[in-house]
């Protein structure tokens, strides 16, 4: 490779390589509204006739926008110029030969939006970012999968808190919705809830979890399947990370 031979590259899969990136080096908050967004770039062509001056001989410039909830993009505008020199770095010029140009912010609007759990360890990094990133395409049957998948790991990591066996005694997982009967009835035999709404609907929300199983394996995109229409995945988003949430809800305000 010569001396002035880029290659004009994004990293792949950007919000999440970006965004771990940040938390390595000290901006979890930035990395946190960064990863809710939709980042695309725009190459320019050549950087010195794009208006850039300095250190560009053979360079592209590119113009990068930002498009997210008005809570990401508010906090992201206000952090520009800090936001553009990290992205800069990440993106090494002198390997990938870009420059940035520009950087605009959007408002943009989905039809529906979710709220998971508060978790952040690195283990649901990718998947938080692929659950968002379905959600602002307005794609709620991508979504299926990966919250199966999330809900796993999360209620797993609830279930090893409280010292309940996530596997049988021949290491055999036991199912999602086995476990949040566990969990669940570990809440009510160590918790006084104000009202019996809320244990009653632990209860429920096993068979509510099985069915979401079903749906998962086979109305998903998990395999070869006739996926469920957007109307319907909807509900069941909205219904398991209201039950996600719950349980959050629950270890922050009684443990």
């Amino acid at each position: 490779m010569g001396q002035y031979d880029f290659d004009y590259a994004i990293p792949d899969n950007f919000n999440i390589s970006f965004s771990l990136f940040l938390q390595q080096n000290g901006a979890d908050e930035m990395a946190k509204h960064i990863r809710n967004c939709n980042v695309d770039f725009d190459d320019i062509g050549l950087a010195y006739y794009a208006g850039l001056r300095g250190d560009n001989w053979d360079k592209h410039a590119i113009d990068v926008t930002i498009i997210g909830h008005e809570e990401d993009i508010s906090y992201l505008r206000k952090k520009e110029q800090i936001l553009e020199e990290k992205m800069q770095k990440y993106l090494r010029p002198s390997k990938s030969g870009l420059l940035i140009r520009d950087v605009d912010f959007i408002v943009g609007g989905d039809d529906f939006e979710i709220n998971l759990p508060d978790d952040t360890e690195e283990s649901f990094d990718t998947l938080s970012s692929d659950i968002h990133d379905a959600v602002r395409k307005n794609e709620p049957t991508l979504v299926l999968d990966r919250l199966h998948t999330y809900s796993v790991r999360y209620i797993r990591k609830l279930c090893r808190a409280h010292s309940i066996s996530i596997s049988d005694d021949k290491s055999k997982n036991y199912a999602l919705h086995s476990l949040v009967g566990m969990l669940g009835k570990h809440y009510s035999e160590n918790i006084s809830f104000q009202s019996d709404f809320v244990e009653k609907t632990l209860k429920m929300s096993i068979s509510v979890f099985e069915r979401f199983n079903a749906i998962r394996n086979d109305s998903s995109y998990a395999h070869d399947n006739e996926v469920l229409n957007k109307a319907e995945a909807t509900y069941v988003i909205s219904i398991i990370t209201a039950t996600l949430r719950l349980f959050q809800d629950i270890e922050k305000s009684c443990y």
